[in-house]
């Protein structure tokens, strides 16, 4: 059995070997944040590029089911997408409707937009969150598959700071990972809050 005496010198030790492992799992954790990766089934023709919250661009309309890596998390959501031209027809059959993007994501909330600034000039509900404020992202549905894909310059940025203990994302805490998203609700009365 071991003395107090060695216990004493062995628990620098010990957690030492403890933080590094959680360091460690922290800065792979990053890692896999910075990508996403998803497949798509359902209908119609859409095709879009984002990048963050600047610019979102696309044509067409789409509903489908989307499962894969998305940002650290193995997730899958229903969606329906609807691009220009179609949405200027949507805005003459529901005036209040105005805008030329649209994602819908069902219980998570409505995201909609002028193409532009979408952080800013947004009359949605949704917005992306800080850390995703710069993703590049691509995707299509072309009749009934599509894909969807991504990297997020927050997120490496995140990764890359984590390795001088600067917690950009502010992730690496496991309580608060587990509240992280993409998207956060926004009242454009009171100010974002979190879904």
């Amino acid at each position: 059995m071991a003395s107090p005496g060695h216990l004493r010198r062995l628990t620098p030790l010990l957690l030492a070997l403890a933080t590094g492992c959680s360091y460690a799992g922290a800065r792979v954790r990053d890692l896999g944040d910075i990508l996403r990766l998803e497949g798509r089934v359902g209908y119609g023709l859409e095709a879009h590029a984002n990048a963050g919250e600047l610019a979102h661009v696309g044509a067409g309309s789409a509903r489908q089911w989307n499962a894969g890596w998305i940002y650290g998390r193995a997730r899958s959501s229903d969606s329906v997408e609807h691009q220009f031209p179609v949405t200027i027809v949507r805005s003459f059959l529901a005036p209040e409707a105005e805008h030329v993007h649209s994602l819908d994501l069902g219980d998570d909330g409505r995201h909609e937009c002028f193409l532009i600034f979408p952080g800013g000039i947004n009359p949605g509900g949704l917005e992306k969150v800080p850390s995703h404020f710069l993703d590049l992202e691509v995707g299509f549905l072309a009749g009934v598959v599509g894909l969807e894909a991504g990297v997020s310059f927050g997120e490496t940025l995140d990764f890359l700071t984590g390795f001088f203990g600067v917690d950009f994302g502010d992730d690496d805490d496991p309580e608060r990972r587990a509240d992280k998203g993409v998207w956060r609700r926004v009242n454009r009365h009171e100010g974002p809050s979190n879904p």
